[in-house]
């Protein structure tokens, strides 16, 4: 769920390489642009299905079970970040420590603004914020990407930056695939499935009420494996259909994403939404792979703020209800509720890329050269400590 700062042409030819560099990793997967647009996408429809939940009379009149598409978007991310990581990995020397810390540098500097932001805030603004009780150790956690519950919303396994329930996923994910990494790379896939399938058996098994165990025992993570499946299938050129193929598989991935939202529970998840939102992730790749994907660069720009788009979104869902209500616009009918959709989604999404210009993208620049500048330190550090030794054996 996380977009980048540059710009980059896919080749037309089939299933041209991968060229890296994500700036969380080192591909440069915004080469491939179908994938920017998906991010885009993904960060939008829980965009618009957060949207809906802001006021009261707005959730009841949407209230049909397949509003709740939105909330797919979610697994959309999972199985393009496990594509990504797979591709982004494949064709350049990288260490365990160094995908973790590209990851960390990638995904923590806004996540802890922002939920600091809304800490804050909720100290001298509690009205404003109804689902955010201040207290430090749900902030510690929050910024730790431990999973706990929420206080302020009882049962619900959150952090303080609600979305950011997903980044702790994320990062479980990152964990175990930098582990993975110092495998063989035939072995890595078997060794992610692995761990998810014995995370999966002993939360089941163990029945625990403890939010680490529920949390990370559910099938979602599943998905991180469905995007690393079509990883392999992009490598080995075999993620190149047809045009008309390519286009079925991804409206009957969205049909069905829509359509089987009725049928959503936590088990059936990675059926209902897992499922379609692979189908649309290779279809799209594919299209992309035959010249079909056109640039258009509004498209690339909020994928690239997708990041940024999620993260700050309900924030301005916020204040957008607040001004809604002030203004004496709520009247329970779907025009009304049609129109604070519209206008929430369209405000989050420039909202989002005027953080993702003003703060992320100079944000990540930052952290990127002290970065660099911190190995260089520890790199001179440690040549200046081995070369009396080595001076003493010379002698």
């Amino acid at each position: 769920m996380h977009g980048s700062s540059s710009t980059g042409q896919f080749a037309s030819s089939p299933q041209a390489p991968p060229q890296a560099d994500d700036v969380a990793t080192g591909i440069r997967h915004h080469d491939i642009v179908s994938i920017q647009y998906l991010r885009g996408v993904a960060a939008l429809f829980v965009v618009l299905y957060h949207s809906r939940m802001q006021i009261h009379e707005y959730a009841s009149v949407l209230d049909s079970g397949f509003w709740e598409f939105g909330s797919a978007g979610v697994d959309i991310f999972f199985v393009i970040s496990g594509f990504v990581m797979w591709v982004s990995t494949h064709s350049r020397e990288m260490t365990s420590f160094s995908f973790i810390k590209n990851r960390i540098i990638r995904i923590v500097p806004l996540y802890w603004l922002v939920t600091l932001v809304i800490y804050l805030s909720a100290l001298v603004f509690s009205d404003f914020f109804r689902t955010v009780q201040p207290a430090f150790d749900h902030l510690i956690k929050s910024l730790l990407f431990i999973p706990h519950f929420n206080p302020g919303a009882p049962g619900r396994i959150w952090p303080i930056l609600v979305p950011g329930w997903t980044l702790n996923y994320e990062m479980f994910f990152y964990a175990i695939f930098a582990v993975s990494m110092f495998l063989p790379r035939k072995l890595m896939f078997a060794g992610v499935l692995t761990v998810f399938m014995a995370v999966l058996t002993a939360g089941y098994a163990a029945g625990s009420v403890n939010p680490i165990i529920m949390f990370y025992s559910n099938p979602l993570i599943l998905e991180f494996a469905f995007g690393m499946l079509l990883g392999r299938a992009y490598l080995q050129r075999r993620l190149s259909f047809s045009k008309w193929l390519s286009l079925i598989l991804v409206c009957m991935g969205f049909c069905l994403l829509v359509l089987l939202t009725p049928m959503e529970t936590e088990a059936s998840r990675i059926v209902v939404w897992g499922v379609p939102a692979t189908l649309i992730v290779s279809g799209c790749i594919s299209l992309e792979s035959r010249g079909a994907i056109w640039h258009h660069d509004i498209l690339k720009l909020v994928g690239d703020a997708s990041y940024s788009i999620y993260l700050v979104h309900l924030l301005v869902l916020g204040v957008l209800r607040v001004a809604w209500s002030r203004l004496n616009l709520i009247q329970a009918d779907q025009i009304s509720a049609g129109l604070f959709v519209f206008s929430g989604t369209l405000l989050c999404a420039i909202g989002g890329v005027l953080v993702y210009r003003i703060v992320e993208a100079p944000l990540l620049r930052t952290t990127r050269r002290l970065a660099r500048k911190l190995e260089g330190w520890g790199k001179s550090g440690m040549a200046a400590r081995l070369r009396p030794k080595a001076e003493v054996r010379s002698g």
